[in-house]
């Protein structure tokens, strides 16, 4: 059995959609540490005024990734971005994601926390079974290999 790696990349970062735009960024001094309130009010909690954000984290092709509307509306957004970013990843590899199907494809992944999960469930007349599953950072791996239909072993940090 051959082992192979897929070294593709891609990734989200402060004022940039992908790696190429964060590099344009940084060879043109772009301050992309901002005080503005797209995210939380500056300020708010004692978090500094100026941080560094995500361009947009509201838009998911849900059909795409096969996930319920329903529950892509309640959806940890690191989950949404990790979805994506893996699919372009594995593009940017020179794969088709399609030729993974039923390989045998380890998914590790380190995630921080998230508020997601408390936002989505703060209120309990609102409280939707979707947003439990999807806001676990245990079903990171899950919905990854779910996805592209790999058999897997996984591990979560």
């Amino acid at each position: 059995m051959d082992e192979i790696v897929i070294t593709g990349i891609s990734g989200r970062l402060p004022e940039s959609n992908n790696l190429e735009e964060f590099w344009e960024n940084l060879i043109n001094g772009v301050d992309m540490v901002t005080e503005d309130n797209r995210r939380w009010t500056p300020g708010l909690h004692g978090l500094p005024k100026r941080n560094g954000k995500l361009k947009d984290i509201s838009h998911f092709d849900a059909v795409f990734f096969g996930v319920h509307p329903k529950q892509a509306n309640t959806m940890d957004p690191q989950l949404r971005l990790m979805l994506e970013i893996a699919y372009e990843a594995i593009v940017d590899g020179g794969l088709n994601p399609a030729t993974l199907r039923g390989s045998k494809t380890g998914v590790y992944i380190g995630v921080s926390g998230s508020e997601a999960g408390e936002a989505f469930s703060r209120d309990p007349e609102e409280l939707l079974g979707y947003s439990m599953t999807g806001c676990q950072r245990a079903m990171l791996a899950n919905r990854l290999s779910y996805f592209f239909d790999f058999c897997v072993m996984y591990y979560v940090k």
